[in-house]
């Protein structure tokens, strides 16, 4: 009796196992120019302030009032700067009687010299008196006219028209001089100021054309140039005053209004600038010293590694402008622990 051998078939090898990976679709980013928030502002602004010390008695400018020319913003205590004036005034009578005084006596004694009934140095002596009473009585005369200059000092009017945008000092209030009461915004030309990153002011010029859109106006592009650049960043929010001049600013723009700001070309939207992405910080990798990202082409399951060029980098993402076509899909999270050949599947955002 045979018995038939016994055959068992080789089991079959492993399916390999697929990672999950996290993707997402590139797509053109609408604008090439940086799109900034920005304010109208006056071109000319600037915050008043006493150019003597004392107690504030009267404010009449309140916040949004509109002055005419040499209108009063605020007003010290007169009292403390009358009575210097009167001191003033006493000090120039004592000083012109003692000068009349010295007169008399050189105009008496230069005959007696003449004749020789006192001494030439006696006389000398005289006629110095006489030019320190002269010094004095101009020196009085100064003090008297800066006494009355402190005394109209003690009004702080607007040197033109304009509207008060801020006020710094209540009535009670001791104030020293130079200290700000007021800001005033002069009439006259206005202007889009807007805050630039320190990563995006290196291709901005004086003179570049710029673009702005009102939030109250959003039908209107209003077309201009760059005025002026701060050339040092704000301590703060480190980011550089940009001032923009505007050809036809419409009439209905109010101080402090919002406009979104494109500096740049107005036809930089080009087929080139098309072409530009943005990713998450997250997606980019190095290969071999190039920066790179994991793409997934359409219907497969392994990754290609696509070199690209990144025009710009943010804390939290990159813009690409070279290396990448719109809606190919892109790996944005654990791209340093993939490889080539790695079987990857899509995640669908749900946990195993």
């Amino acid at each position: 009796m045979s018995l038939a051998a016994c055959h068992q078939a080789e089991p079959n090898p492993p399916a390999p196992t697929r990672v999950r990976v996290q993707t997402l679709e590139a797509e053109s980013s609408p604008s090439a120019r940086p799109s900034l928030p920005g304010t109208v502002a006056a071109r000319v602004e600037s915050t008043l302030s006493f150019r003597v010390g004392g107690r504030i008695v009267s404010r009449p400018a309140d916040i949004g009032l509109r002055l005419e020319r040499d209108g009063l913003v605020a007003q010290l205590d007169p009292e403390p700067f009358k009575l210097a004036v009167d001191e003033a005034t006493a000090q120039v009578a004592q000083a012109r009687l003692s000068l009349e005084r010295s007169r008399r006596d050189v105009a008496r004694h230069r005959e007696l010299v003449d004749k020789g009934a006192i001494a030439r140095a006696d006389f000398d002596a005289l006629e110095t008196g006489l030019g320190n009473a002269q010094a004095q009585y101009e020196a009085a005369k100064s003090r008297l006219g800066q006494a009355r200059n402190n005394l109209a000092y003690a009004d702080l009017s607007i040197p033109t028209d304009g509207v008060v945008t801020q006020v710094h000092a209540q009535v009670g209030q001791v104030v020293a001089a130079g200290t700000p009461v007021a800001t005033i915004a002069y009439d006259g030309a206005r202007e889009i100021q807007a805050d630039v990153p320190e990563n995006q002011i290196a291709g901005l010029t004086s003179g570049a054309p710029a673009e702005a859109v009102l939030l109250s106006a959003p039908e209107s592009r209003l077309q201009g140039h760059i005025r002026e650049i701060s050339p040092v960043a704000d301590p703060a929010t480190r980011t550089y005053r940009v001032r923009i001049t505007l050809q036809d600013m419409p009439e209905t723009a109010r101080l402090g209004m919002t406009a979104s700001v494109h500096l740049g070309p107005s036809g930089a939207l080009t087929a080139s600038s098309q072409s530009r992405f943005r990713l998450p910080l997250g997606a980019l990798t190095q290969e071999g010293g190039q920066t790179a990202v994991w793409v997934l082409p359409e219907g497969a399951d392994t990754l290609e590694l696509r070199p690209v060029t990144v025009e710009r980098m943010s804390s939290d993402h990159i813009i690409v402008n070279q290396g990448l076509q719109a809606g190919e899909r892109v790996v944005t999270a654990g791209v340093h622990r993939l490889d080539a050949g790695m079987k990857v599947q899509v995640w669908d955002g749900r946990l195993p």
